[in-house]
Order: structure tokens, then sequence, then C-alpha cells
């Protein structure tokens, strides 16, 4: 246990973390820090209504988005050790009415993101722009569509393939997503304060969410909540989430054997590995093995990470849909192991910017360079990062007509992405 005056050394490193990103009058976040099992910092940061100018509370409920899917990912698994499924099943033994059209999707590969189902919230109109139609609704569009790739081939996050295994949980446990997990996790944990956060019910101390604009900050639209249900439509508070930290390090709903297995990295077809396993991201920070999981949604954003070889962990939950979880998260864990980060200070020159600068695109989108961007530093002629966050960098290779065509983005907690000049 720390010592009065090491949590008061603590508390005022992690507050230097908060300083530059939450305001007393701006959308802020409630941060928790567990060690061994107690929460060694526990703090809330701006406020939870801009309008009233109500502060956040440490005990504040907020939309957890995808962190969501872990609680899918471990109902799944409660289901295979009482003998009702196995994740090997093709996904239409549970969903008779799910047309394979010749593939073989199994539940592993809706767990682990490499099912190659149609992704639903893709392609569409902007979400908050929607009505929410009945769950059943949003299946059936999912299962009229064609498959993006074969499964197993490829990794690419997809919400609906856990739309998918909520149908799986209420079909095989005869009981409403909803209440299934109430009865076989937050009840049994005493998680009083987390479950299906709708729009119309009252729910006491809720963060209203925002979203930031060019000169201010605004209310965030109302997302149709049937397009997240089992894959980012639960709200929860810092207390919560500390229950299901213990309970999962105490192996109170799962036994040992079938966690590890839902923190292996995922195999696709061509044998490689992806640092991805059953609802959790698999990660190595400075030699600190984590599984973690962050989420993101109108108004609300948020991370949650867990150390493998030593009881820490880290809870950022946020009421602003921008805020920088990831870089939060990290400087929680400096603080904690009192490890620096060195500044970044070195100006890009003018023609590194104009052969860096441009628009890149991947299967996820675009990403825009600005030459004229002032928040990136130098850290050599084809190396940018972040100026306020410099384990973030951006590596530029394949020069051509003295322009990068290749743009490689490097974060310490997920795996390296490559992007493409785009071409016109």
């Amino acid at each position: 246990m720390m010592s009065t005056n090491g949590l008061k050394s603590l508390a005022a490193r992690i507050d230097r973390v908060l300083a530059p990103l939450v305001q007393p009058d701006t959308p802020g976040a409630a941060i928790g820090v567990i060690r061994d099992g107690r929460f060694v910092h526990r703090k809330a940061y701006g406020l939870a209504d801009l309008e009233w100018g109500t502060p956040l509370r440490q005990d504040s409920v907020f939309r957890i988005c995808s962190l969501t899917k872990q609680f899918t990912a471990v109902a799944v698994m409660m289901l295979e050790e009482r003998g009702a499924l196995s994740v090997e099943d093709p996904l239409e033994r549970h969903l008779p009415d799910w047309p394979a059209r010749g593939r073989r999707v199994t539940l592993r590969h809706l767990l682990d993101h490499t099912s190659g189902v149609w992704r639903h919230d893709t392609q569409m109109v902007e979400r908050t722009l929607r009505p929410n139609p009945p769950v059943a609704d949003v299946l059936a569009m999912i299962k009229g569509r064609d498959f993006e790739f074969e499964p197993g081939e490829r990794y690419r996050y997809n919400n609906s393939g856990y739309l998918l295994l909520g149908a799986v949980v209420e079909a095989v446990s005869g009981m409403s997503y909803a209440d299934f997990l109430r009865t076989a996790i937050f009840e049994p944990l005493g998680m009083e304060k987390t479950g299906p956060l709708t729009h119309g019910a009252i729910t006491p101390f809720r963060a209203r969410g925002y979203i930031k604009g060019r000169r201010r900050f605004h209310n965030a639209r109302l997302d149709a909540m049937n397009w997240s249900w089992s894959a980012g439509a639960l709200g929860s508070t810092l207390d919560d989430l500390a229950l299901w930290d213990r309970a999962v390090r105490e192996h109170r709903l799962i036994r040992p054997e079938t966690l590890e297995r839902m923190l292996a990295p995922t195999q696709l077809n061509d044998g490689v590995a992806f640092p991805y396993g059953f609802g959790w991201g698999l990660a190595d920070y400075r030699g600190l093995r984590a599984f973690h999981h962050t989420g993101g949604i109108s108004g609300f954003g948020c991370h949650m990470l867990h150390l493998r070889d030593e009881a820490l962990t880290t809870i950022v939950l946020s009421n602003l849909y921008t805020f920088p979880f990831d870089r939060v998260t990290r400087g929680l864990l400096r603080a904690v192991k009192g490890w620096g980060v060195e500044a970044a200070s070195s100006d890009p020159t003018p023609e590194q910017m104009a052969a860096c600068a441009g628009r890149y695109v991947n299967d996820d989108g675009p990403l825009v360079i600005e030459e004229s961007a002032s928040n990136l530093a130098s850290l050599s002629g084809d190396r940018l990062c972040e100026r306020a966050d410099p384990e973030v960098e951006y590596r530029f290779a394949e020069p051509r007509d003295g322009v990068f065509q290749r743009l490689d983005y490097v974060s310490p907690l997920w795996p390296t992405s490559t992007w493409r000049r785009a071409i016109g």
C-alpha cells in the first residue's frame, strides 16, 4: 500500500497529465488508477453539464461505448463454460436464419473481428441523424448484405459482429441481452450503476456528452442506441468498472484458462498473428504487457487498461468525444511508474513538411497531414511526432518526385497502421 505522501505525489503527477487537457469550465473526465485491488487515484476533472456548470463527480455515469464488447465477450465465454455453445460453432447453429452463403463464420470470427460480415455503421448517413430502429431490423440489415472478405482473412474492427454476438447470447440463454448481463454479471458483482444507458431513462449523475467545434463546445447529438446495442450501448462508473476489473483478475466469472484463451492473439488464415483477443486488444507498453480497450461514440470517449503481470489498472471515462484517452492512459502509467517522456521541440523545415503533407488513405478512411500543421515536431527527415505527445510518430517512406507515398502511424498501444498517399 502506498504511503500518504506517496499518494499525494502520485495525485500531483496525474493532475499534471490532465492539466493541459481539462479546464474547470470544459467537459472532462473521471480518472481511476487501481493498484492491488484499491484505488490509488480516483478523481473527476471538468464539468458534467456545461449549461448548468455542474462538476463531474467521481461516481458520474458515462457511456462506456466499446468497453461494452468485453462484457459481451465474457457473456459468450460464460455460456461456453456452461456447455451451451462453443466459440468454434458456426453462426447459423444459433441464428438459423443467418445466410451462410458458402462461408463459415464462427463465433470466434465475430469475437476477434475477423468475420468479414458487413459493417452496419459504415458507408451510411451520419449516425446521429438516423432513427432508432428495433435491434431486429439492424440485424436483418446485417444479414442481408454481402461479406467484405473471407472469414479469417484479415482483422477489421467490426461492430456488426458484436451485435450478432448479442443475438447469440439471447438465443442461447433464452433471455434478453440486457437481462443476461444483469443477472449473470452486474448483480453478482454489485455493479449497480452499469447497464444499457438509454436516452429516455432518468439516470442520476449522468454526464452529458459534448463535441468540440472550432471555437467552442457543443452538445453532442443523441446517438441511436440500437445501432450500438451489444457492441457499445452500456453505461457505467469508475466504481463499477473497478468491480469488473477485480472480477476479471480474480476469475469470478470465467476460469483462468478461459481468460487466457480470450487474451491470445488472433491467428489469421495465413498464420499472421494480430494483437486482439476476444473483446480486448493486446499491447506492450515499455515492457508492460497489457490488455485494454477504447470506446468512442457521440459525446463520449473512454479507455480501460489492465496490466497482465501486476495488479495495476487504469480507467479513463470522458464526456468529450475527442478526448485523448490514449495519451492520458500512457500518462497515468508513467505517473505510477515515475517515468518521464522526452519532449519534442525540433521544428520541421518547410521542405520536410512539403514532402510529408497530403491526404493519405487506407481501409479506415483518410488521414490528412497539413503543410502548415503546428502540432507536429520533427524527429528526423522522414519522421514526425505529435508535439504534445511525442510517443506518437508519423513515419514516412517511399519518396517519389519529392513527396512521400507511404505513412506509417505508430502509437505505443496499437499495431502500426499504414496509409498510402491518395491519388488525385
